[in-house]
């Protein structure tokens, strides 16, 4: 009897929610692992019920604010960030960065180069970090300089400039652009499509921009010995694509007891298709694919050797150029 009572009292109510003994354990391991799978959505409401449970539970702030950053619920991103600073939850430095981003993101220039100004003078910034944040100030000046002026329709850069850029600069710029009008960048976004020589992921980038403007004209596409013509309006994206769906399920069927390969076969896929966008395997079936894969990742997890073929040399080949 005795016993029973006990466990009884270890049942907590709130409101009209009845909290079992390990509920809040569970809801914070549950959202993390959501959050580590970039399922942030299902992140956020883990961790907004440990929230309802207890307001103060100060840990969270961080889940919350990375997974609202990807979701682009920026202002309450920042919010959780500032909490998760002010409580130390989490790491202050990878948060301030986080912070900082967001504020990017929320065109709040000013306060972001203020920010940084501060931290630089009173030498607040580890030696090992200093580059990451002498690189979000450069790229906070360079979107100031840029976009501070909402009734300027031209845009902020000619095509000749933007060749000047480096790669990763390019990406940083296209991504820059989502939260943009688009309409001024229609020129710059085709001639970077139709380039020879624009790398693959860039142009990714540029495409997934130009579909998102309805854009209808055909245009001629080229990667590695891949090419076609095309209207990107109708264009699928990876994520929704139902081939690569297809070969990422038949992958990761092989690995069911090994979630290490499973995983990481899944995003060797996922590479892949955005880099290759909007292209897929060439003449192979999903399951040629998939073996594939399944072969490549045994190889590069357990140093199983396996025949080689065409396929496999290719698919080794994008994804060496994705990590160079």
């Amino acid at each position: 009897m005795s016993t029973v009572q006990k466990k009884r009292r270890q049942v907590i109510k709130k409101g009209n929610m009845v909290v079992f003994p390990g509920t809040l354990e569970r809801l914070h391991r549950d959202g993390r692992e959501a959050m580590e799978r970039d399922l942030h959505e299902d992140a956020i409401r883990h961790f907004e019920s440990v929230l309802e449970i207890d307001p103060e539970d100060y840990s969270v702030f961080d889940g919350m604010a990375i997974s609202l950053y990807e979701m682009k619920e920026y202002e309450r991103a920042k919010e959780f960030a500032l909490l998760a600073m002010q409580n130390q939850a989490g790491d202050y430095i990878e948060l301030l960065e986080l912070y900082l981003s967001i504020s990017i993101q929320l065109q709040q220039y000013d306060e972001v180069e203020l920010t940084i100004q501060g931290l630089l003078e009173k030498e607040m910034i580890p030696k090992s970090s200093l580059q990451k944040f002498q690189y979000l100030r450069e790229l906070n000046g360079r979107l100031s300089d840029r976009y501070e002026e909402p009734s300027i329709e031209e845009p902020s850069i000619t095509s000749s400039h933007f060749y000047k850029m480096g790669s990763m600069e390019q990406q940083e710029f296209l991504l820059s652009l989502q939260h943009q009008k688009l309409q001024p960048y229609i020129p710059l976004l085709v001639d970077v499509i139709e380039a020879e020589d624009t790398l693959p992921v860039v142009k990714t980038y540029a495409l997934l921009l130009l579909q998102q403007t309805g854009y209808q004209e055909t245009l001629a596409i080229r990667k590695y010995h891949f090419e076609t013509e095309t209207n990107p309006s109708r264009l699928v994206s990876p994520e929704e694509d139902q081939f690569i769906g297809e070969v990422q399920f038949l992958a990761k069927a092989q690995f069911e007891k090994d979630p290490t390969a499973s995983e990481l076969v899944v995003n060797l896929i996922l590479k892949y298709s955005v880099l290759l966008f909007p292209f897929h395997w060439g003449p192979y079936t999903a399951d040629e694919v998939a073996g594939a894969y399944v072969a490549y990742t045994k190889q590069l997890l357990y140093g199983k050797p396996t025949e080689e073929s065409s396929l496999l040399t290719f698919i080794r080949s994008v994804d060496e150029e994705m990590e160079s």
